[in-house]
């Protein structure tokens, strides 16, 4: 019942969040399913350095996910749609005005399904953190924990949105939930699990590359760890596991490459091809957008942004002047279904940030979980924390998403250990 009515207030205040160009973008690119599946021409889709084949369109799935683009071409398909009635991709070097009459909206009932259709995605996410929380803590842990992350505001207005992050934090969830078991019971099939998922999850968002590895890493480290403790033979020990993890990591490749047609005919070319555009991609928007430029920078954008949850609506500061955007962003924030951040102010992020810093320490030592786990938890919520720190370049909002589930379980332990400590001391 918890997770349905988590799921009824995410997917309810799917069509008031205000609109972003990237929804523009994926429902273009979700013209692929047409090509894949109603003309049955799979050539429009392979990667081509002949220039036979459109430049944008191939630009635009060598460097994004193909789980959430394909979602919402069989959202278009299924809602009678034909291909000459998807939008064309926003341009971002024009304004609202000149992609309105340009036809780059998407069309409202299109939009309106495909923002469903993400919405669903975050939900079924919650379920899987849900598993989480109740496997590796209790009940209590996990209601607090899904609590925080379902009211997060950026993370309920990018995964309602009709972009990647609904499909992003799913894959992200399943991993995790796929990884809780297979740590513990380290079985031939949960490896080969794990590597289809990991898979799945890649292919839907790039960088839950992130994530996978930091999964593998930690499997690695706590069976060597584990060696070493019980002085058993450390070789044998790691020698399988390392079998076991190169197993799943064939499975992640062969389900990415599988779930990435663009792929098939010259995979080498397109992996080259694919990072060199992420490269200039990401070289063009910190030249043309609100970079870090310091240490400082990074550490103010990294406490506002995970402490504070102060909600994000748009990057490009010339939104700010679209009177359509703004009014949007009115309604949506005077509804009861924007969400609440917890933090909320510079004094309240400070007091969820020493929360979760103890919350992690405190469960990392805690005898009473299981030391797998803790290993699981620690190494993977701590190391995404540090990778995400480093290597975000943009005061960008939705590039801190993968923190929050992580975030939600160590601040929910602390909040259920405080709070039984001195329940404890006052009524004994």
């Amino acid at each position: 019942m918890w997770c349905v009515l988590l799921a009824v207030y995410v997917i309810a205040g799917a069509n008031l969040v205000p609109f972003h160009g990237d929804e523009s973008t994926l429902i273009y690119m979700g013209r692929d399913s047409y090509y894949q599946f109603i003309d049955r021409d799979i050539s429009k889709i392979y990667y081509d350095d002949t220039g036979t084949v459109s430049p944008t369109e191939q630009q635009l799935r060598l460097i994004n996910g193909t789980i959430p683009k394909y979602i919402y071409g069989f959202v278009a398909i299924n809602n009678g749609y034909t291909i000459e009635e998807i939008n064309e991709q926003w341009d971002w070097g024009a304004d609202y005005i000149y992609n309105q009459d340009t036809n780059r909206l998407p069309d409202e009932q299109l939009l309106s399904a495909s923002r469903i259709v993400s919405s669903i995605q975050f939900a079924l996410a919650l379920i899987a953190l849900f598993a989480v929380g109740r496997i590796i803590f209790n009940r209590p842990i996990a209601y607090m924990a899904t609590l925080y992350i379902f009211l997060n505001p950026n993370l309920l207005i990018n995964t309602r949105r009709a972009m990647m992050e609904g499909s992003h934090i799913l894959g992200l969830a399943l991993l995790v939930l796929i990884a809780v078991w297979t740590i513990r019971e380290r079985k031939w099939w949960q490896y080969i699990l794990l590597g289809i998922i990991a898979g799945f999850a890649v292919a839907s968002k790039h960088p839950n590359a992130i994530i996978n590895g930091l999964i593998f890493i930690s499997i690695f480290t706590f069976v060597g760890w584990q060696a070493i403790r019980s002085k058993a033979s450390i070789i044998a020990q790691t020698t399988r596991t390392m079998v076991d993890l190169c197993i799943a990591g064939l499975f992640t490749v062969g389900i990415f490459w599988l779930l990435n047609p663009a792929l098939w005919r010259k995979p080498i070319a397109g992996i080259q091809e694919s990072l060199s555009l992420r490269n200039d991609l990401l070289q063009l928007q910190s030249n043309a957008f609100n970079s870090y430029t310091s240490l400082g920078e990074r550490l103010s954008g990294f406490f506002d942004f995970i402490f504070v949850a102060t909600p994000q609506y748009f990057e490009v500061d010339q939104w700010a002047t679209y009177p359509v955007i703004s009014a949007q962003i009115g309604v949506y924030e005077q509804s009861i279904l924007s969400g609440v951040a917890v933090g909320g102010s510079i004094i309240g992020g400070l007091v969820v940030m020493l929360l979760t810093v103890f919350g992690l320490i405190h469960f990392a030592r805690n005898t009473q979980f299981s030391l797998e786990h803790r290993w699981l938890l620690t190494v993977v919520g701590g190391g995404i924390c540090i990778i995400t720190f480093i290597l975000t370049p943009l005061t960008w909002g939705r590039y801190y998403l993968p923190i929050f589930p992580f975030v939600g379980f160590y601040l929910a332990y602390a909040v259920y250990t405080l709070t039984a400590t001195i329940w404890k001391r006052y009524t004994v």
